[in-house]
């Protein structure tokens, strides 16, 4: 039976906690461990079986891209939007390409940005702002999933050598 990543590295953290840290008067060598156990933690989120906060990312970006995208297409500048176009995606996705999608998407944000910026004058009163509203909230959202999907950093236990 195979393990999953999430409690292969639960259990690496684990053994580190109760073994090691447990066999080290050293405040130094501790707090190295420690280091150790966040890092692992880091991975346990971002490694490749680990694509759950990249899916949530991309849906935030798509939601936005489309809202803003229909907003603007209701107005007379709408001839000169950036081009959108969105592929459904595939059931099982490698990691290489959700990292792939979500990069193009941020780039599509920011061509979007700076349509706005070219185009705003030609909006409808409330278009802008509604346009640049939605794709602020997109890269406020995104990176509140990036830190709620990245563990809690044990800087304290670092460098104190001691369990917080």
């Amino acid at each position: 039976m195979n393990n999953s990543f999430d409690r292969l590295i639960d259990g690496m953290c684990a053994t580190l906690r109760t073994e090691v840290l447990a066999r080290i008067d050293d405040e130094f060598a501790r707090g190295q461990v420690f280091g150790v156990i966040n890092l692992l933690n880091m991975f346990k989120v971002r490694a490749d079986w680990s694509a759950e906060f990249l899916l949530q990312q991309i849906a935030v970006q798509r939601k936005a891209l489309e809202e803003a995208t229909q907003v603007a297409g209701d107005t007379d500048a709408a001839d000169s939007l950036p081009e959108q176009s969105f592929d459904a995606l595939p059931t099982i996705t490698p990691i290489e390409a959700l990292l792939s999608l979500r990069d193009s998407q941020n780039l599509r944000i920011v061509a979007l940005l700076d349509w706005l910026d070219a185009e705003r004058a030609r909006l409808e009163p409330g278009a802008a702002s509604r346009i640049d509203a939605l794709l602020r909230d997109a890269m406020r959202e995104e990176l509140a999933i990036e830190l709620r999907n990245s563990p809690r950093p044990l800087f304290a236990e670092m460098s104190s050598g001691q369990e917080g």
